[in-house]
């Protein structure tokens, strides 16, 4: 049996992984919001300083047009209330991707989220530490890993790197990576030694044997600080009760680490 060109695009799919703002924001049947005829200052700060929340939706029949927000973030002394334009609404179905990158390079902190001529949710910064967007940083990250991986074992020998990682005194870490390695090899499970290391030993390997000259980086000292720091976020990623947006990791800083593995991946392939 032949298969039809749409089924065969399931199968050659790459980025599985499909997060937009729909999945990550709240829909217009969840939000909290004020009836315009209640819309008040008053009524509005209060409901905003009681819920902790700076962008406050303003309904007339199911009608979005206006909205409260604190002039401040995080600050609800003072609101002020604003017809919403083209510029504070983005389509539900925008990749998370854009989101960030949005709210970034646009200096915002939130969107109305536009079905058609409707608003149907919101989206802000807040958002961005739930479970959804961290397994979208998470297929980032492992896809990173697995570039590095592939073009390390193009350049080292499996021979070479088991050397590179077990000749000296052995870290803590690397002490549990032997031990799954020679487990998995007397069981017969014959997987590449590159998959068992960590996304700083893979850095440290391209950094120590000038790998990165032939991926465009300028110095090692540049390379690794281009990377280096994605370890911090691959941690933040695997423990849920991390939080990825905080006081000292605003949106800004998660943009830049996602346009370094976006780097890192446009060189590797």
């Amino acid at each position: 049996m032949i298969i039809s060109p749409h089924e065969e695009a399931h199968f050659s799919r790459e980025g599985v992984v499909d997060i937009n703002a729909a999945v990550v924001g709240i829909s217009q049947t969840r939000w909290k919001y004020i009836e315009e005829s209640d819309a008040t200052d008053e009524q509005a700060k209060a409901i905003m300083h009681q819920q902790y929340f700076d962008i406050l939706p303003v309904v007339n029949n199911t009608v979005v047009k206006k909205y409260f927000h604190t002039k401040k973030w995080s600050d609800y002394s003072e609101i002020y209330l604003k017809t919403i334009t083209h510029k504070d609404v983005i389509p539900f179905h925008t990749n998370i991707r854009d989101v960030i990158k949005g709210f970034v390079l646009e200096s915002r902190n939130f969107y109305f989220l536009q079905n058609e001529r409707c608003i149907v949710g919101l989206i802000s910064v807040v958002n961005l530490n739930c479970r959804q967007v961290k397994v979208y940083l998470f297929s980032l990250l492992s896809e990173l890993e697995v570039c590095l991986g592939k073009f390390i074992t193009t350049h080292i020998s499996e021979d070479e790197l088991l050397r590179m990682t077990f000749w000296k005194e052995e870290k803590e870490k690397h002490k549990d990576v032997k031990k799954r390695y020679q487990e998995a090899k007397n069981t017969g499970i014959d997987v590449p030694f590159v998959e068992y290391l960590y996304l700083t030993d893979l850095i440290d390997i391209i950094s120590k044997n000038k790998l990165y000259e032939q991926l465009g980086y300028s110095s090692g000292t540049y390379f690794t600080r281009c990377l280096g720091s994605l370890n911090d976020l691959r941690n933040a990623v695997a423990h849920p009760a991390r939080a990825i947006i905080t006081e000292k990791h605003p949106v800004e800083k998660l943009w830049e680490r996602i346009d370094r593995i976006e780097e890192a991946l446009f060189l590797l392939r």
